[in-house]
């Protein structure tokens, strides 16, 4: 260890003495003072702007300790493998040349102490371009508001381990040639390969699985994120020890007279050895994690593990069905395999890792759709897809024909896009893919596991019969947005619940829903139809309804029953005096804020000052008395003022402005209630019932209810599905200093520590030099 450390010591002091040292020093300080502090200096003067100009100002948007420093990070990695070939590229031909190699391969100095005490020498560098990184980062903790240490740590062990990995590599390309241009040349197109290497050959599963382990990008991405996995460590570990093992091999088999067979077979034994290590270390099951943010931003939501924890172990096979000619084939074709997993599998394998991962690729067209035939006029399924696979540079003989996938898995309700099929025993379900987002969001994820561990799902039944909206249309007025869309994340059946139509013309039903929804009926209910709803009610079931204005009399039958009515007009607020005054902003009251854990909703539990809004084109007022025991609350509501008024008058929407007409009957109120929500105790359980003054809300034009979502089917299924994930607000959204102390840390950066580092650079190196 002695030697190792007299070897350190002088090949510090040798860099130290480099003007080189010095030059990449410096540069490398002003460059990472310059990308560091203009984001401070620029965030600080927007700060005051803000402040100045909006009194109740919430901060900057995200954790400020990573999203402050994000884009400089990813610069400063790229000045590392800029830099450092120029130190390592002499470390060790310079021995070989001046003849010092040999001198100590004579003396009783192993190469293996030559090896680790230049590169202890080099790591001794490598803290000193560390420190100023250091540096910067702790001006960031200070200058953040709550800034998060741990993950300025994380982030500060992630440069440290690749720029170790980088100069281990360096070190074993110094070995390699005498020259020291072509070695940092070398080490440059070294850097370069192992940071695209998991881009190469990766229709080939051995090949994919070498070269992604082989690539750095995206190990240090992991601990800048925030998240130090067993994995990672391992991974840099190994790699310098493989190209530390690697130069050992190199220069001892320079001074034995050993064939080269001998170094060869050395070699493949380090490289086997590190690459079972590696593959050891990786195995889901056998990885441990430490998320270091305060949020835990990269780990699955509480409520997310809590749906994984109902599996008992029992292997999940997951199979991935992608679609040659159908959506989002880039994400499911085998060169994408590694971040599929790593993308969005691994965050769950870490907490189940009894998860199988297969994959099934075919071509095929959905019934019906003709739009690749349109496009392709004359040519037979076949053909296109010869084309596809050319274009997309897959091989089509990969991909399995048209019909052979129906033998393993019904797609005939699903528009053959890239889908995934979970089966846990004797279970199967999809989980579905999506535009923009791709990868299902982990409500959708949670609903799917759900599934397979439960053996009942809310079934949401529309009443038809009399022209309601419809859960399985997409129109205009129509419900399948939210219910049974597919292509659509938040959608009930991604979310857990099934929807479907039910009548009540013949009677009660026998199998009663988890909830009774009765939207917007326009012709009258039968009174066999109204006693069976009524019944259902009695009974303790839930239900919703949606009425419209104008309509008012379909419903009141029923709603009279339970102490509830319609009153007759249309809400307006015309205070722009504009044509489209049935167009009103309803305001959610505190009772309706609780009902689910719904973004808006959530975020209004949290702190009560983020109102919540709905847009309801065209609104009925309900009045209401508790009667049959029934606790009535609003849970939307128009405050009442001069601009807005019940219509009792037709509502021509082209035509001039409305105005309240008191002598036609128009009616002023403090307040207007367009939506309610209804409970009370019936066998020991609560009952719950939801009454709202419009339908047109939940429709795609007006966004599926906007930032309502399904949260009052959440509440009328009792807030068991859909399962939420938790709102984060983070506490780093403010800095402590204002634009002139920015600017006084941009000059002492970028001009005062790099001169200073400039002048003592060159007292040394010129009393070096007299000396």
């Amino acid at each position: 260890m002695k030697i190792i450390l007299k070897i350190a010591r002088a090949e510090l002091r040798t860099l130290f003495f480099s003007p080189i040292a010095w030059v990449v020093i410096v540069v490398f300080f002003v460059i990472s003072g310059m990308q560091f502090v203009t984001p401070l200096m620029d965030g600080a003067r927007i700060q005051e702007i803000e402040k100045t100009n909006s009194p109740g100002w919430n901060g900057f948007t995200g954790p400020l300790t990573i999203n402050m420093f994000l884009g400089t990070l990813g610069q400063c990695l790229k000045y590392l493998y800029l830099f450092i070939p120029l130190i390592t590229m002499g470390i060790i031909n310079r021995e070989e040349t001046s003849g010092t190699m040999k001198l100590l391969s004579s003396s009783p100095v192993r190469i293996r102490e030559i090896v680790l005490g230049k590169y202890l020498g080099l790591q001794g560098f490598n803290l000193a371009l560390m420190s100023a990184v250091g540096l910067l980062l702790f001006t960031g903790y200070l200058t953040i508001q709550n800034a998060e240490p741990l993950w300025l740590l994380s982030i500060m062990l992630g440069l440290f381990l690749v720029s170790s990995t980088y100069m281990a590599i360096g070190l074993f390309i110094s070995c390699l040639t005498n020259y020291q241009i072509v070695a940092g040349i070398i080490t440059f197109l070294a850097f370069f390969v192992l940071e695209i290497a998991g881009g190469f050959f990766q229709h080939y599963d051995f090949i994919r699985d070498l070269t992604w382990f082989l690539q750095i990008s995206g190990r240090t991405e992991t601990m800048i994120a925030g998240l130090i996995t067993t994995k990672d460590l391992f991974y840099f570990l190994l790699i310098i020890a493989l190209f530390l093992g690697l130069a050992m091999i190199k220069l001892k088999s320079k001074h034995e007279s050993k064939k080269w067979t001998v170094a060869a077979g050395r070699n493949m034994t380090l490289i086997t050895l590190v690459l079972l290590l590696g593959y050891a270390s990786s195995r889901p099951g056998y990885i441990g994690y430490l998320d270091v943010t305060r949020n835990k931003l990269n780990t699955i939501d509480p409520a997310t593990q809590a749906v994984l924890k109902e599996l008992d172990g029992s292997p999940v096979t997951v199979t991935l069905y992608t679609n040659l000619l159908g959506a989002n084939l880039p994400f499911g074709v085998p060169n994408a395999r590694n971040a599929y997993i790593q993308n969005f599998w691994s965050k769950y394998i870490r907490f189940y890792p009894n998860i199988k991962l297969k994959y099934e690729y075919y071509y095929d067209i959905p019934k019906g759709d003709s739009m690749l035939y349109k496009a392709f006029k004359n040519k037979s399924i076949h053909h296109i897809a010869k084309q596809f696979a050319r274009m997309s540079k897959n091989d089509l003989d990969l991909f399995q024909k048209p019909g052979e996938i129906n033998k393993q898995v019904d797609l005939s309700r699903e528009p053959m896009r890239l889908v995934m099929e979970l089966k846990y025993k004797e279970k199967k379900t999809l989980l579905r893919t999506f535009d923009f987002i791709i990868w299902p969001p982990e409500p959708v994820v949670s609903a799917s596991v759900m599934k397979l561990t439960r053996n009942l799902q809310p079934e949401v039944k529309f009443t038809a019969g009399h022209y309601e909206r419809s859960p399985w249309r997409n129109g205009e007025r129509e419900f399948g947005s939210h219910t049974n869309n597919t292509l659509m994340a938040p959608a009930m059946i991604n979310n857990g619940m099934m929807a479907d139509t039910v009548s009540f013309l013949h009677g009660s039903l026998v199998d009663k829903p988890k909830l009774l929804v009765v939207a917007d009926p326009k012709s009258a209910l039968e009174k066999t139809e109204q006693d069976s709803i009524l019944r259902f009610i009695e009974e303790g079931g839930n239900a919703m309804f949606y009425a419209e204005p104008g309509k008012q009399q379909m419903l009141n039958p029923v709603l009279n029953k339970i102490g509830v009515n319609l009153e007759d007009g249309k809400l307006l607020y015309n205070k722009h005096n504009t044509g489209n005054a049935d167009h009103i902003r309803g305001a959610m009251t505190r009772a309706g804020a609780y009902l689910a854990k719904e973004s808006a909703m959530h975020l209004y539990q949290l702190d009560p000052k983020y109102g919540i809004s709905s847009f309801f084109p065209g609104a009925a007022v309900i009045n209401y008395v508790d009667t049959n025991g029934f606790v009535i609350e609003p849970i939307f509501t128009l405050a009442g003022n001069k601009n807005a008024w019940i219509e009792k008058g037709y509502v021509q929407e082209d035509s001039a402005a409305s105005v309240f007409e008191p002598e036609k009957g128009d009616i002023q109120r403090d307040e207007y209630v367009i939506g309610i929500k209804m409970t009370r105790q019936v066998n020991n359980r609560e009952q719950r019932i939801i009454v709202m003054g419009d339908a047109d809300f939940m429709t795609s034009g007006y966004s599926s209810g906007g930032a309502i979502g399904l949260g009052l089917y959440s509440w009328l299924t009792n807030n068991e599905y859909p399962v939420y994930t938790r709102i984060i607000e983070h506490k780093d959204v403010f800095l402590t200093i204002g634009r002139n102390t920015g600017k006084v840390l941009w000059y002492v950066f970028v001009y005062a520590i790099p001169g200073l580092l400039l002048i003592a650079g060159t007292i040394l190196l010129i009393r070096r030099k007299r000396k």
